[in-house]
């Protein structure tokens, strides 16, 4: 029977900088003045707008792929856009203690990350954290071009790594995102509130004989 996998969300979950996340925000006034030929501050008031209103209906704060999704810009031009617009390596620096928690993961599950993002900057992010070896896939939205919420998402992947849903556990910041869809499934689901809780959800994973 195939190892049960832990699959990991991306942002706010392997690690957290306010940098990263004005960063973001910056891309998505950037992308909708583009697509829509309007000045960056009428942007940005529209897309803070649009946001605000999205996450107030869903009861959580909603991410700027979904928001900008529902403004009417394609995913892949959100994406093409805050991938030139800057780099996380910039940014992150190598979290050692996450690292160390995700070996001990590692001796007992695959793990993996499932993410909204795309595959340049999941990479980036992982490699500038120092824990990109640890993952046997990197499920982004160029993997099937889905996104969480969306079960199928979290169905394909399990399918891609030939595990059971009810084998896996999925760790997140964000319930309604990340991990109602995984339960929903049969997955276990852990929300975290970043790097730290997820050492402490490896400790009660593993064992303290794993540390």
């Amino acid at each position: 029977m195939p190892e049960p996998a832990i699959f990991f969300d991306l942002d706010g979950t392997l690690y957290r900088s306010s940098i990263i996340a004005e960063k973001f925000a910056e891309a998505a006034y950037q992308t909708y003045a583009r697509f829509k030929a309007c000045p960056v501050q009428e942007a940005g008031n529209v897309v803070e707008a649009r946001r605000d209103q999205l996450s107030c209906e869903q009861e959580t704060k909603v991410p700027y792929t979904i928001t900008l999704l529902s403004l009417g810009i394609p995913v892949e031009i959100w994406h093409e856009t805050n991938i030139d617009y800057f780099d996380p390596r910039d940014y992150l620096t190598a979290d050692v203690a996450l690292y160390r928690c995700l070996v001990d993961l590692k001796k007992h599950y695959r793990l993996a990350v499932i993410t909204n993002n795309n595959q340049t900057q999941c990479e980036r992010m992982l490699e500038a954290i120092g824990i990109r070896s640890l993952f046997v896939r990197l499920f982004t939205y160029n993997t099937f071009r889905l996104l969480k919420p969306d079960p199928e998402f979290i169905r394909k992947a399990c399918a891609a790594l030939n595990v059971r849903a009810s084998d896996c556990i999925m760790v997140g910041d964000r319930y309604r995102v990340d991990l109602e869809p995984a339960e929903k499934l049969g997955m276990t689901v852990y929300e975290v509130k970043g790097p730290d809780t997820i050492c402490r959800l490896a400790k009660n994973l593993c064992g303290e004989e794993d540390k």
